[in-house]
């Protein structure tokens, strides 16, 4: 829980809400545990659906849910899907929202985002951006993320200017982050020192499993999912929730739970201090 006059900043990467194999409940109950003022979204394919779903999260958490997405500039096979913020009306007012990357195909270098500007009923201003850059190991993924790590680092300093505190969550797919001199984890630190910022979710041990060969019954685990912001900011101890916690971020021989019914992603959270 946030420490007592904190907002909870949280996130939850949700797998294609819904694909063939999802399970309502289960997400719902995924939220419920979340248990957070506001979190991040991704990959939203049914926005009604998605809203009885977090009517139900409400229902079991005893908050009162609402989100506000924007179509994702990202689009796969099946259509075009939606990035967003979910907020809970009780304990937090929206006062703006806005899409950060338009347009039917994302700009070169851009990600799908959305802000959201939020305030507490004491009054304390809130900000939080919803992200979701480019995936994939190959070297052209990671040259499509290190362009949107500099186009969103380069957008913070004028959001901050508007904003004043602002927390970026979500899915950025920082392949290979767990492992020690990657260069993908060099380039962020880089960026992240060099623009004043702080990566607190950087010392989690995962936040997703995935299957390298389909025929090889043997599921890693990987760190994709981060918050980001100026490094004045007072951020909690981060964690993870859902398999992630459950298994460890051990390698698993049979596939984890709620992999498929709910994410492969796991809920990330953490507490957003005075």
């Amino acid at each position: 829980m946030p420490p007592r006059g904190a907002a909870g900043a949280r996130d939850v990467y949700i797998q294609t809400f819904p694909h063939g194999e999802t399970v309502d409940e289960a997400v719902a109950a995924a939220i419920a545990e979340l248990d957070a003022d506001a979190f991040a979204v991704q990959e939203i394919r049914d926005p009604g659906r998605f809203s009885a779903t977090l009517d139900r999260a409400s229902a079991l958490s005893g908050r009162r849910y609402a989100a506000v997405l924007t179509d994702s500039c990202r689009h796969n096979r099946k259509g075009r899907l939606s990035v967003g913020v979910v907020y809970d009306t009780a304990r937090l007012e929206l006062k703006d929202h806005r899409s950060l990357s338009k347009g039917e195909v994302c700009p070169t270098g851009q990600a799908p985002a959305l802000l959201a500007s939020l305030r507490t009923r004491a009054g304390r201003a809130l900000t939080l951006v919803s992200v979701h850059f480019d995936s994939g190991g190959a070297p052209r993924r990671f040259e499509q993320r290190k362009q949107q790590w500099q186009w969103l680092t380069a957008i913070l300093p004028a959001l901050r200017e508007e904003f004043g505190d602002v927390v970026v969550a979500g899915d950025f797919n920082t392949t290979g982050y767990l492992v020690e001199n990657h260069p993908e984890r060099r380039f962020i630190d880089e960026m992240v020192e060099r623009h004043a910022l702080q990566l607190p979710t950087g010392g989690l041990g995962c936040s997703e499993y995935w299957q390298p060969k389909k025929k090889v019954a043997r599921w890693e685990a990987s760190l994709l999912d981060h918050f980001l912001g100026a490094k004045e900011l007072s951020f909690g101890t981060p964690e993870v929730l859902g398999m992630c916690a459950a298994l460890a971020c051990e390698e698993q021989t049979t596939e984890p739970a709620k992999l498929r019914s709910v994410s492969d992603h796991c809920p990330v959270r953490i507490a957003l201090g005075e």
